[in-house]
């Protein structure tokens, strides 16, 4: 039923469009109703997030498994992708982020080093990452992005985070106009923020010692170890710092909300 509803106002986005044919990025959203499998009777947004379970199919494919045929509706997608991710920014305390489209020699590359030469498993020639700055954001960001694609893949890393101490939510979703697979990830800010700095700067060291041990041909040395385990410790830390105080945020809203 809920499959059939999402596809009767997809259907009536569709004859909202200017002109007769809409074009991909022509396509004009509405607000829709809360979907059903979205809880809001917990009692915070902490454990409306943990709650999310994790959607895993055992293989997510495109349409198509010729490699040129899928680039060659890559930038369509990618501003259908975009129209609806800056449409639910401006309803959500969110940024979306844009990397550029995958090139064609590394979309190749990526096919045949890890698909074994099926293009169809590409299922990031588009993407794009939606980054909020509370939970309560990112849940609604989340939600809106279900109602307007089908999600065909859900990874939960705020329920079970990388061995870092790092947590996204990482989505597969196929959109209603180019019907192609597509990914998103949603980020907290200051969560974002480790990674892209100070993560980034441990993973840089991390990658010097061990080169440095590579070129003499041998082993880590227990120092080297040390720091290493040194290094990967307060990066986890400082995850876990981060993603307490987005707890906290989340208890002190909910607790206002009883009062």
């Amino acid at each position: 039923m809920n499959k059939l509803f999402r596809t009767f106002f997809i259907f009536l986005i569709l004859l909202s469009t200017r002109g007769a044919i809409a074009q991909p990025n022509e396509l004009k959203y509405t607000k829709l109703a809360q979907p059903s499998d979205f809880s809001q009777k917990s009692s915070n947004d902490i454990e409306q997030l943990m709650a999310l379970y994790d959607h895993n199919t055992d293989l997510v494919t495109q349409d198509s498994d010729n490699l040129h045929a899928l680039m060659s509706r890559a930038p369509a997608a990618q501003q259908e992708l975009i129209d609806l991710l800056h449409f639910i920014d401006q309803s959500s305390n969110t940024k979306t982020i844009l990397p550029a489209t995958k090139s064609y020699q590394r979309a190749a590359q990526k096919v045949q080093t890890k698909f074994n030469g099926d293009a169809s498993q590409l299922t990031d020639i588009a993407r794009a990452s939606v980054v909020a700055y509370d939970v309560k954001s990112l849940l609604s960001s989340y939600q809106q992005l279900s109602q307007y694609t089908e999600i065909v893949q859900l990874k939960n890393r705020f329920a079970h985070p990388k061995v870092s101490g790092y947590r996204d939510l990482n989505v597969l979703v196929k959109l209603p106009v180019s019907q192609m697979v597509v990914e998103v990830q949603f980020h907290l800010n200051d969560i974002a923020d480790i990674k892209s700095g100070p993560e980034h700067h441990v993973y840089e060291q991390i990658q010097q010692i061990e080169s440095q041990a590579k070129a003499t041909s041998r082993r880590l040395n227990d120092i080297e170890q040390a720091t290493i385990a040194k290094l990967r410790q307060d990066s986890h830390k400082q995850y876990h710092k981060a993603w307490l105080s987005y707890k906290r945020q989340s208890l002190y809203r909910s607790q206002r909300q009883v009062a």
